[in-house]
């Protein structure tokens, strides 16, 4: 039996349905992508499977007791207390065994449980939110955008965790990277209407486009034939005669049909307005450094960035990615070395934190600041038919940007850059909450930009299809090129050694070894095994306390040496609490 089952479910919130006839099945173990542009209905997909809204029709038939969990978009509000506290807000009888199954859940996310959920970033926050997910042991796993806010090493630590989670997962992801690894089914939500696609990633794109080829030669062909009856039923009274009733019965059907056809969505249009072409040279940059209370953040780099390069920048989150930005465009003072500008430059922005946004008020006056129209190319156009471009009705548009979603937020600061005429494009994260189709819509564009492009960003598909070369911020200070993009990259980095693979003590024609048999606990082991959590809550407690004392405002006022000292004791302990947590479940297995 499939652990959940969607029968002709519809779902509407005024106008047309969102979910229109819906047949879905989840069956134990999958990993279903669920894809779909912006506005669809994914997320209210998710809070149905999650039993978090109620239909207008058909039936939503759960296995009986089938434990699930869904992971946000965003960080909800006013979540308060510890890590561990706020992971274990979905636990409903808080007893030894969920007890013990939280704690394995944190250590395996790498998880501090006794820092304050509110000093955590972006990318930790929604990791703590992932384990409140896990907490309940769910079969089933709702994921809305997992990848949102989290750097590289965590992207990949997310897919390997995923790629080992024996229950049933269904994902919303604009990540193509992550898509190709995990998915081993693709689910399309278009119109209303659900599609399941068995097989890869590019096969499901070779055959969606194969479908809508013919969608639109079969709406086509329907479309001639109804203009061809209309034209017979206007020659008046030869169409009234009994004979014809059923020519007249079947235009009526058809104009019903037509009536009911629901037409794809159209496709942003994004145009970048370049400037007067910059001089050759944008920025050169000669052994520049940079350290905040002396924690390096850029050590003696070198790099020359010329007209029309491409060049992502890639690194863990709060490295400096953005502090690295603002020294190559002058915006900060290096404290050694120098940096050199081009002439002619005229920069623009795109901020992941939508700071450029005001929440209260609409989309119309954050693009115009009340005017009517905006000057695109050195024409006016009315912000209403420019906000059309990026998929706004005019009801959107007299919204308030507090109530847009995170995809909506980006299309609009989108149409915000590209009000502005630049020659040189800063990009901070864009790819966050924009649906597949814009973000190649918006690669094309990049593309064909003959303007300088600096992206920091962790989509990794995106890097590769953009830049053409990629600066990697790889901690201490160290910032190091290379060219090409993300793939690039992973080939070219030296790896550390692998470990030298166990003697084989089996001769050649002996006989494989036989299993042994489970056995039980030693006197001592289990003597062990009770005083583990006891330890555990010892070294946790140490964590802690570093930690908190990390996140003080004046703990990179201290000498080097002891700044030092105090890190190498939290990585120590961090080295120590996982092999504790592994010892622990090791004799757990046994008991």
């Amino acid at each position: 039996m499939a652990l959940i089952s969607l029968q002709q479910v519809t779902l509407a919130f005024g106008g047309r349905p969102l979910l229109d006839g819906v047949n879905l099945q989840v069956e134990a173990g999958e990993r279903l992508c669920l894809l779909g542009r912006n506005g669809e209905g994914k997320s209210t997909l998710l809070r149905i499977l999650n039993q978090e809204l109620e239909v207008d029709g058909g039936e939503v038939i759960r296995r009986k007791g089938l434990r699930s969990a869904r992971l946000e978009q965003e960080v909800p509000p006013g979540l308060h207390g510890t890590v561990r506290e706020v992971a274990a807000t979905a636990i409903a009888a808080g007893g030894a065994r969920e007890t013990r199954h939280l704690e394995k859940v944190l250590s395996r996310l790498e998880l501090p449980p006794e820092q304050e959920f509110a000093q955590l970033s972006g990318g930790l926050k929604r990791r703590v939110l992932l384990a409140r997910a896990l907490a309940n042991d769910p079969e089933l796993l709702l994921l809305d955008e997992p990848t949102n806010h989290l750097d590289l090493e965590a992207i990949n630590r997310l897919e390997n965790f995923l790629l080992a989670f024996t229950g049933a997962v269904v994902f919303i992801t604009h990540d193509r990277a992550l898509v190709r690894r995990l998915a081993t089914r693709i689910i399309a939500l278009d119109r209303g209407r659900i599609t399941s696609w068995p097989g890869d990633y590019d096969n499901y794109l070779r055959r969606r486009e194969e479908l809508l080829a013919a969608e639109s030669t079969q709406a086509a062909k329907f479309d001639r034939k109804l203009a061809q009856e209309e034209t017979w039923i206007r020659q008046g009274i030869k169409a009234r005669r009994t004979r014809n009733q059923g020519r007249v019965e079947a235009l009526l059907k058809m104009r019903r049909e037509r009536a009911a056809r629901r037409e794809q969505s159209g496709r942003v249009k994004m145009q970048l307005q370049e400037s007067t072409t910059s001089g050759r040279l944008v920025t050169a940059a000669k052994k520049i450094s940079f350290a905040y209370d002396d924690l390096p953040v850029v050590r003696e780099l070198t790099t020359t960035i010329m007209r029309g390069d491409k060049v992502g920048i890639i690194g863990p989150n709060g490295v400096g990615k953005t502090t690295l930005l603002k020294l190559l465009l002058g915006e900060l003072s290096p404290q050694s070395g120098e940096v050199r500008l081009g002439t002619n430059l005229e920069v623009c922005y795109f901020d992941q934190h939508r700071e450029q946004l005001d929440p209260a008020r609409s989309v119309a006056d954050n693009l115009a600041d009340g005017h009517d129209t905006v000057l695109i190319n050195g024409r006016p156009r009315h912000i209403m038919g420019y906000l059309q471009d990026f998929l706004f009705t005019p009801d959107r548009a007299r919204s308030p940007v507090g109530i847009l979603s995170g995809g909506e937020k980006n299309r609009l600061l989108l149409a915000r850059l590209f009000t502005r005429p630049c020659n040189v494009l800063v990009m901070d994260e864009p790819t966050n909450d924009l649906d597949v189709e814009t973000l190649e819509l918006l690669e094309e564009l990049l593309l064909d930009f003959s303007g300088t492009l600096l992206l920091v960003s962790h989509d990794r598909t995106f890097l590769n299809n953009v830049v053409t070369s990629t600066l990697v911020c790889e901690g201490g200070g160290q910032v190091t090129e290379y060219a090409g993009g993300y793939d690039d990259w992973l080939r070219q980095r030296r790896e550390p050694p692998l470990p030298a693979a166990p003697p084989q003590t089996k001769k050649s024609g002996e006989p494989a070894a036989k299993p042994a048999g489970r056995r039980k606990l030693t006197f001592t082991e289990a003597h062990e095994l009770a005083a583990l959590p006891a330890a555990i809550e010892e070294l946790e407690s140490r964590q802690g306390e570093l930690l908190a004392a990390m996140a003080a405002d004046d703990f990179y006022r201290q000498p080097p040496g002891r700044i030092t000292a105090h890190q190498a004791e939290l990585t120590a302990l961090e080295q120590k609490l996982a092999q504790t947590y592994r010892r622990w479940e090791e004799l757990e297995s046994l008991a």
